[in-house]
């Protein structure tokens, strides 16, 4: 086990339990009854194996008594982080482009986008966007919502609900929008609750 990962920060959390992962010599890693502790910055301090637990105790100064134990059915894995996920285009996802992107927008994107003015319309959506995302391994996402403000609320109050680490931006349509209905100046976006 590569126990060559250390930090010199104190450890606030450690678990013990099952760890899957990839590295660069193996595609799939399973550690069993490992034991990973994480400092006060959320870094990995170190990775090891169970057997060690005393020696590490003393080593970084955690109570073995704090070891949060993992049960027999549960295990670790990395999450992926999204860091630019349109949730109202959700829609679209897997969809070819049949023309120009500023095209596309206008005709497809942006007439549907303005009905995440309904929240039910939007809680909908967000809440397949949400699940698929998290069913396909990611627990954050930085998502770009739609000019409602309401609705990116919504939206990040789903990604909480699921227990997946999200931030969400409103964004402000006032450029080149040919949906008359779906734009709101600088200044709107300013005054939104």
């Amino acid at each position: 086990m590569d126990s060559s990962v250390r930090s010199c920060s104190a450890v606030a959390f450690v678990y013990r339990g099952t760890f899957v992962h990839s590295t660069p010599q193996t595609p799939l890693q399973i550690l069993e009854d490992a034991l990973l502790g994480v400092d006060t910055r959320g870094k990995i301090a170190f990775i090891d194996k169970g057997g060690e637990l005393q020696d590490l105790s003393q080593t970084f100064g955690f109570s073995p008594s704090k070891v949060i134990q993992l049960e027999d059915h549960e295990f670790f894995m990395p999450g992926m982080v999204d860091t630019h996920i349109h949730a109202s285009q959700y829609s679209y996802a897997g969809t070819a482009l049949d023309m120009p992107l500023l095209q596309w927008l206008n005709t497809y994107t942006f007439p549907v986008e303005s009905r995440f003015k309904d929240l039910q319309f939007a809680h909908n959506v967000y809440t397949q966007v949400v699940k698929r995302t998290l069913r396909n391994g990611t627990t954050t996402a930085c998502y770009f919502a739609t000019i409602h403000t309401d609705s990116s609320l919504l939206l990040g109050r789903i990604a909480h609900d699921f227990g997946q680490r999200a931030l969400v931006g409103k964004v402000c349509m006032d450029r080149n929008s040919s949906v008359k209905h779906y734009k709101e100046t600088s200044q709107e976006s300013e005054n939104a609750p």
